[in-house]
């Protein structure tokens, strides 16, 4: 592999490498690429070029990430890519980096998932939930499917290894609606206030929350979601909803839309497709932190405001079909967060057996499938009447 001596208009000696290959379509081309300080560094960034394009294993982990991450840039969402390429450079890169794709195997993997479960948080000093290890892995996992399925990696060392960490996550955290009024006293910003009172009393995620304009406030009532919002590389990123069940009207109560559009009115200026909160996620999450602890309530995650509003429409009587359309979950999703809010069901439904082995009638269903008096309802939460 050669590489070529240059010297730069400032007087400093430059490597270049510079060499043709067969592009995925089989033509003939060439590449060319400057400024490496040694020969080492130009024929080493040839050799892992010339295997990326023949789609060879014996690259480094490294190089394999690169393939990855160029793929996902089609088919992943901004947020999510984002998440992915944390994991990937904080988690992965660190340990697996220089390594050879087809030289890791299940014991190189053990060694890395042995250092991950004693890692500390250096944010709270505790190790990292058993949650968030399985997230990891999972995405170490997902690069080697890619170079089995597109690179002819033989096999995903993370299957002999075994997975670390649990898919389920801690305990759900929410709150009563006394805990988020008492939270909200100690709230005096406009902004925030609205932003909180509307995923907690709405069920909105946080990123549909941020995206909503006064054009998104109908004089239905309703609040209409059909965008997201998040920052990307310091620059707002706006885009379409998680998932197409996302795309809905939310009615709101009574006494919310009047504090919605009371705080659109004060807005200066504003037109209908503007953002009507002007701060980004981290800022709203360390506000509901200072409120809970100023309130002296139990802390929760911005996104568990949402938790909270599903919490709430299961005590006030709604079936998971209910929940799930207003959250815009689909009905599966919605089983897996929040059947657990539902204790009584599997007694009622042994109950419920047992009438029917004697012949007799089932109970009446006690979960309310319509959606149609749910602003009424939840109005009447927010004054103690339910």
């Amino acid at each position: 592999m050669p590489a070529y001596k240059y010297t730069t208009k400032d007087g400093a000696v430059r490597w270049m490498a510079s060499f043709w290959y067969l592009d995925w379509t089989g033509n003939r081309k060439k590449k060319k690429k400057e400024g490496f300080e040694r020969k080492k560094d130009a024929q080493d960034f040839e050799r892992e070029f010339l295997l990326k394009a023949e789609k060879r294993c014996d690259m480094s982990f490294a190089s394999l990430v690169q393939l990855y991450q160029e793929d996902a840039d089609h088919r992943v969402r901004g947020t999510t890519r984002g998440t992915q390429d944390s994991i990937i450079n904080t988690w992965l890169l660190p340990f697996f980096g220089k390594l050879q794709v087809d030289k890791i195997d299940a014991v190189t993997v053990r060694k890395w998932q042995n250092k991950m479960i004693s890692a500390i948080n250096p944010h709270n000093g505790r190790k990292y939930a058993p949650s968030y290890l399985r997230t990891v892995n999972s995405r170490l996992s997902a690069i080697f499917n890619y170079a089995v399925m597109y690179y002819g990696l033989r096999q995903n060392p993370c299957l002999p290894a075994g997975f670390m960490g649990k898919k389920k996550a801690r305990k759900m955290d929410f709150w009563t609606t006394a805990e988020f009024d008492t939270a909200l006293e100690q709230v005096t910003k406009p902004g925030f206030r609205v932003a909180f009172q509307i995923m907690y009393w709405c069920g909105l995620r946080v990123g549909e929350c941020l995206a909503l304009t006064p054009a998104d406030i109908l004089p239905s009532k309703m609040v209409r979601v059909n965008k997201t919002h998040h920052r990307e590389a310091g620059e707002d990123a706006p885009g379409p909803p998680k998932t197409d069940n996302s795309v809905r009207e939310v009615p709101m109560p009574t006494f919310l839309y009047g504090e919605v559009q009371s705080y659109i009115s004060a807005l200066y200026e504003i037109e209908p497709g503007d953002r009507i909160f002007y701060f980004n996620h981290g800022t709203l999450n360390r506000e509901l932190d200072r409120a809970a602890e100023a309130a002296g309530v139990q802390r929760i995650r911005i996104h568990d405001l949402r938790h909270s509003h599903a919490a709430l429409l299961v005590d006030l009587g709604y079936s998971i079909v209910a929940v799930a359309e207003r959250l815009g979950d689909t009905v599966e999703v919605a089983m897996a967060t929040y059947s657990h809010l539902y204790p009584d069901k599997k007694q009622g439904m042994a109950d419920d057996l047992d009438r029917r082995a004697r012949g007799e009638p089932p109970a009446a269903p006690v979960g309310i499938d319509s959606l149609e008096d749910v602003s009424e309802r939840l109005e009447q939460a927010e004054k103690g009447a339910v």
